[in-house]
């Protein structure tokens, strides 16, 4: 956390203490012994069962929001559908209304906008995210309310009775990580999903393989995807002690910005790096994270990539670029665009 502290003045860290408190839940900056408890709590909810379970309702908001999508010969590829089918899906999994989905975008980008940047321009988005964040607190709250008075079936109800060694996610806790889950839940797989469609319309013939043999390439495609242009783009890590890494001195408390995609690039491990190949084998990226820090939503994401491209060569098989350029969100912590405009 000492990353977001160390560049607020201490009168706006008292404004947005509440922020930096519900910040310091999220799993990805948390340390053993507890991060290994709240890891072994989320995975009795989000469990390989309850995703293999969910699959078929995925397929099917899938190929509904491509079919709706593409009712005219243009779209945006990114607002029509990168956006919409994670956020369904997420909403669904955690029992929350799709009504009011552009105010959710609205506040989870407000969250964003804070917690991916670094640096002097962490001050810019410190108060705005501060009320965003009250409104999905508010929401998880009635919602939280709502289950804990009438049950449920779905990925919140299950953190709410999820026990570790008779214990269980204290209020904050679960608050922090509804909002943790829902934020990265359509975030990351929106982005990487409209970063994946560059990536072929800038290697067609990668296209044309995949058309040739979906069952049998996309796989291998979702891998490439991921690794060739992730979302994510780095990790971030305080040094507990002092050590010396590749002939760098690092200090104990030293921020150290792990670079995800670079990893991805590197050529001892990736023959031709720079190179987008579909058929890449073996293809052992770091896109979502290491041990102990894995990303806990990368299967979700990873059903979520294959059964778009499925729905791409299934319904949209012409698809091509209608951008001159691209635009790209100013954030070093996402990858993202604004908008893909494609036609078909």
């Amino acid at each position: 956390m000492s990353m977001y502290t160390q560049a607020l003045d201490d009168n706006l860290r008292r404004r947005v203490q509440g922020l930096l408190d519900h910040l310091s839940h999220w799993l990805p900056v948390t340390d053993p012994p507890e991060h290994g408890r709240l890891r072994r709590l989320i995975s009795q909810a989000f469990t390989p069962r309850m995703l293999q379970e969910l699959r078929p309702r995925i397929e099917k908001l899938a190929a509904e929001q491509m079919t709706y999508a593409a009712q005219s010969v243009e779209m945006d590829f990114f607002g029509d559908y990168c956006y919409p089918l994670p956020a369904n899906v997420i909403c669904e999994m955690m029992g929350i209304p799709v009504t009011e989905r552009d105010a959710y975008r609205e506040w989870s980008d407000g969250v964003m906008n804070f917690s991916t940047r670094a640096g002097p321009t962490l001050r810019h988005y410190a108060e705005s995210a501060n009320a965003a964040l009250a409104n999905l607190k508010a929401m998880f709250d009635d919602l939280i309310d709502q289950r804990r008075r009438g049950g449920g079936s779905d990925l919140l109800s299950a953190l709410i009775t999820a026990e570790d060694e008779g214990e269980s996610l204290t209020h904050d806790e679960l608050l922090a990580l509804c909002v943790f889950l829902f934020i990265a839940g359509h975030e990351t797989t929106t982005n990487v999903i409209a970063n994946g469609m560059v990536g072929f319309f800038d290697n067609p013939e990668q296209f044309e393989i995949l058309k040739a043999d979906v069952d049998g390439k996309v796989f291998g495609a979702v891998e490439e995807v991921l690794r060739f242009d992730n979302s994510v783009t780095r990790g971030v890590r305080q040094a507990g002690e002092d050590m010396i890494l590749r002939d760098k001195h690092i200090k104990a408390g030293d921020i150290v910005i792990l670079v995800l995609l670079a990893a991805n690039r590197d050529p001892e491990q990736f023959p031709d790096p720079d190179k987008f190949d579909i058929e890449r084998d073996p293809n052992k990226h770091v896109s979502f994270g290491w041990v102990p820090h894995f990303c806990v939503g990368g299967p979700l994401a990873r059903i979520e990539i294959e059964v778009t491209l499925r729905q791409i060569v299934k319904q949209v098989p012409d698809i091509r670029p209608a951008y001159d350029t691209l635009t790209r969100r100013d954030t070093m912590g996402v990858r993202a665009l604004t908008n893909l405009p494609v036609r078909y």
